[in-house]
C-alpha cells in the first residue's frame, strides 16, 4: 500500500473549482465570512454535544457514561465559544493553519516523489510551498491576524485553484 495516491484528474480540476469559489467567496465577503464561520463552528461543537449526550433516545442502545460526559463537555465548549467568538476564531485559524501545513507537505513530497503528473510535478511543489507557507503564518499569529487570514486564504484559495486547474487540463492524460 502506497503512503500517498496521484489523485485523479476529476479530482484535481473538483479541488481546483473549490478552491476558487472559497476563494472568491473569501474575497467579495471576509468580515461576514468570519463570522458565520464562528457561529457555524461554534454551534456544530453545542449540537453534537447535545445529540451526544441524548444518544439514547435516537436509537436502542444504552447510554454510556462516556456519551455523557463527552455530550456535557460538547455542550459547555459549545455554549463558551458562542460567547467568546475571538476564542472561536483563534481555534479555527489554527486549525486552518495546520490544514495547510499538512496538505502542503504532501503535496510537495508528491511534487518530489514522481508520483504527481508527469510533467507538472514542479506545480505539486508550487502549491505544497503556498501551504506550507500560509500554515506556518497561520500557526505564528492566529489571533491577530484573523481577518487577515480570511483575505490570505482567500488569495490561497484562488491561486491554488489556479495552479491545480492549470495542472489538471495541462499535464494530466486524457481519461481513457
Amino acid at each position: 500500500m502506497e503512503a500517498v495516491v496521484l489523485p485523479s484528474k476529476s479530482a484535481i480540476l473538483l479541488r481546483a473549482l473549490l478552491n476558487l469559489v472559497l476563494g472568491a467567496i473569501l474575497l467579495i465577503w471576509p468580515g461576514i465570512t468570519l463570522l458565520v464561520l464562528i457561529y457555524a463552528f461554534a454551534l456544530n461543537i453545542l449540537l453534537v454535544g447535545i445529540v451526544t449526550l441524548f444518544e439514547p433516545a435516537f436509537g436502542s442502545k444504552k447510554g454510556s457514561f462516556v456519551s455523557v460526559i463527552l455530550g456535557l463537555i460538547g455542550i459547555v465548549v459549545g455554549i463558551y465559544l458562542v460567547a467568546k467568538p475571538g476564542v472561536t476564531a483563534e481555534l479555527i485559524a489554527l486549525l486552518i493553519g495546520i490544514w495547510a501545513l499538512l496538505y502542503g507537505i504532501v503535496d510537495i513530497y508528491l511534487g518530489f516523489s514522481g508520483k504527481g503528473a508527469e510533467k507538472g510535478n514542479w506545480l505539486f511543489v508550487v502549491v505544497g510551498i503556498v501551504s506550507v507557507l500560509l500554515g506556518i503564518l497561520v500557526l505564528s499569529s492566529p489571533l491577530t491576524t484573523i481577518l487577515s487570514i480570511v483575505w490570505l486564504i482567500g488569495w490561497y484559495s484562488v491561486v491554488v485553484g489556479l495552479v491545480l486547474g492549470v495542472t489538471g487540463l495541462l499535464f494530466y492524460p486524457k481519461s481513457k
